[in-house]
């Protein structure tokens, strides 16, 4: 079982007061458990609202949702983070992953959807420029986001959408520009992070995956914490060392198993093994721990 996730199981089994007090109301109780971003919260009440209407198969933890074991494994990770600002100033939240398909874009949406819980102010970027998710995810039309920021076509604020009944704010990507990356890595996307989090208690970030792509690790050098997404089944063992070893002077902050396979998403909080893809060449499983030994820096904070 990942350390990330024990000290939390701990907490929930010996039902500690302060942690049940921090996350006030349960989800799944219908919208009035949610924060509708009321318009008297400062600076907030003049943004555009959307109406979320999920993807059926996006796995987006709605209010009404009947998966208690999916909610409670972010409501762990909601946990962690809130243990981890205890240590550092943590605002904002890298989501990435090794390559492609492991189920980031998801991930970064129920995280915010969770975190929305207990802050009315959360902020989710999709930073992904090439192949943008999280409006479809989320059911929305396309709107001008965060590509049309960084070429100064369009102000954060004014791009930024409340989606209701979720309770967070979302900035899109925009529309696909033909040089992301030269987009991604200016000094005008440093300025979007810094100015999101000093407006929002917490800003979720979805990011291109790193092994393929530069951009993730530059945006992993701006936020300060991130989270690798691994899917059981689908991501190889090489995978996972060569993706931490190029996130070794980011804040690494854990692991995040996402099992799409299984609809209960029962195995979000189990340690992750390595399992190579069924097109490939059989090798023996490696436990995580010790992939993490022999390959996370010492000033890592995967766990």
């Amino acid at each position: 079982m990942s350390r990330i996730f024990e000290a939390l199981r701990r907490v929930e089994q010996l039902n500690d007061p302060a942690g049940a007090a921090a996350f006030p109301g349960k989800f799944g109780e219908g919208t009035d458990a949610l924060n509708p971003f009321p318009p008297e919260v400062n600076g907030l009440g003049h943004l555009a609202r959307a109406t979320c209407r999920p993807h059926p198969q996006g796995h987006l933890l709605c209010p009404g949702d009947k998966d208690v074991a999916a909610v409670e494994r972010f409501k762990l990770l909601r946990y962690r983070l809130y243990e981890l600002r205890k240590q550092h100033a943590v605002k904002s939240v890298l989501i990435t992953s090794a390559i492609p398909k492991e189920g980031k874009s998801m991930v970064a949406a129920n995280l915010a959807i969770t975190l929305a819980q207990a802050s009315d102010r959360v902020l989710l970027i999709d930073a992904d420029l090439r192949k943008p998710t999280i409006h479809i995810l989320m059911g929305l039309n396309p709107a001008e986001g965060l590509a049309e920021i960084l070429q100064e076509r369009a102000e954060l604020m004014g791009a930024c959408r409340r989606i209701d009944p979720v309770g967070f704010c979302l900035l899109s990507a925009g529309r696909p520009p033909i040089n992301p990356v030269e987009l991604i890595q200016g000094e005008p996307m440093r300025r979007v992070v810094k100015t999101a989090a000093s407006t929002f208690d917490w800003v979720v970030i979805d990011s291109p995956p790193i092994l393929p792509l530069a951009d993730g690790r530059f945006l992993a050098g701006l936020c300060d914490a991130v989270f690798v997404v691994v899917r059981e089944g689908h991501t190889r063992r090489e995978e996972l060392q060569e993706s931490l070893a190029a996130l070794k002077n980011a804040p690494t902050a854990g692991i995040i198993l996402n099992t799409s396979r299984s609809a209960n998403c029962e195995a979000y909080s189990q340690y992750y093994t390595a399992v190579p893809r069924a097109e490939g060449p059989k090798r023996p499983s490696t436990p995580a721990r010790q992939i993490q030994k022999e390959r996370v820096s010492k000033g890592g904070q995967v766990s």
